[in-house]
């Protein structure tokens, strides 16, 4: 190897970022994919400002590419710095040639599913901007195509993730949304009861299951699973969602004429709600308690 050579090879692999580093800067500016990544940062390490590098260093790292094509660590910095500037095309070809030629790189893999994920929410977000403006039979069909495309992508880059890192529970409810999403609801609840088994996140799942068996028409499975997500005592379920799973399991419950069961869940909510709605919940308990059985 030529003295030149070794020295931007050397500079190349001392500055690229580590792996727990790589896609944060992304997520960073661009929270929507975070249900879908495989992290190992803090928090104070995913919202930090992202820097910049000079523009020699750009340009160090293009010559690196061309002169090692199988090193990995150009290009995850290289597509770092692209989409730190924003300019997709560039950031897009050097990743799409980083996945061509280092295939099973983990960082590098992070980085392109987070760029193609970012694009497909582009695409998803001027598909709104468009039909809003100019509302059309055109308009509304690339608005449903690019929801469609999203949800696509997002049930690939999950599939792949998961593949990958079985460990990673979490992932499989970011998959069943997106599965959700694009009307594969059986799927989903496969999905879900799987992460379920994990205590960690469970409430999470357990909610979105009954989400998906209401879907389903399943209002008694969907009820039960809606009573786990609010009621699990360890851990405990995150306030939000033992809300959520509350008002769901009222609805069902009133719905399906299970009035001792609406009573309970009434009163549950009464426990934890804001208090600015409590009179409304007083007020409903008081008419479920005159309602016959």
């Amino acid at each position: 190897m030529e003295p030149n050579e070794q020295e931007t090879a050397s500079s190349t692999a001392s500055s690229s970022p580590s792996p727990s580093e790589v896609g944060s800067k992304l997520l960073a500016k661009y929270a929507d994919t975070d249900s879908l990544l495989v992290r190992h940062t803090n928090n104070q390490e995913v919202l930090s400002k992202p820097k910049s590098i000079p523009l020699q260093r750009s340009q160090e790292l293009e010559q690196a590419i061309r002169n090692a094509p199988a090193n990995a660590e150009p290009y995850v910095e290289l597509g770092q710095y692209y989409v730190d500037q924003e300019r997709w095309t560039d950031a897009r070809r050097v990743l799409d040639a980083g996945i061509e030629y280092c295939p099973e790189h983990e960082p590098l893999l992070i980085l392109h599913e987070d760029l193609a994920i970012h694009l497909a929410s582009k695409a998803l977000e001027q598909a709104r901007k468009l039909n809003a403006q100019r509302p059309s039979e055109e308009s509304r069909y690339g608005l449903e195509q690019a929801e469609t495309d999203l949800a696509n992508r997002r049930v690939q880059v999950c599939s792949d993730r998961y593949a990958r890192h079985p460990e990673q529970k979490e992932i499989l409810i970011a998959w069943a949304v997106a599965l959700r999403q694009l009307g594969r609801q059986d799927e989903a609840v496969a999905h879900l009861q799987e992460a379920a088994k994990d205590p960690a996140i469970r409430a999470r799942a357990s909610l979105q299951l009954g989400m998906c068996l209401q879907s389903l028409e399943r209002p008694l499975e969907a009820l039960s699973a809606f009573r786990k997500a609010a009621l699990y005592r360890s851990p405990p379920p995150e306030p939000l969602i033992r809300t959520r799973a509350l008002e769901l399991a009222i609805a069902i419950a009133q719905e399906n004429h299970l009035i001792d069961s609406a009573r309970f869940y009434t009163q549950q909510l009464l426990e934890c709600c804001d208090p600015s709605q409590k009179a409304a919940l007083q007020e409903s308990l008081k008419k479920l308690e005159e309602t016959e059985l």
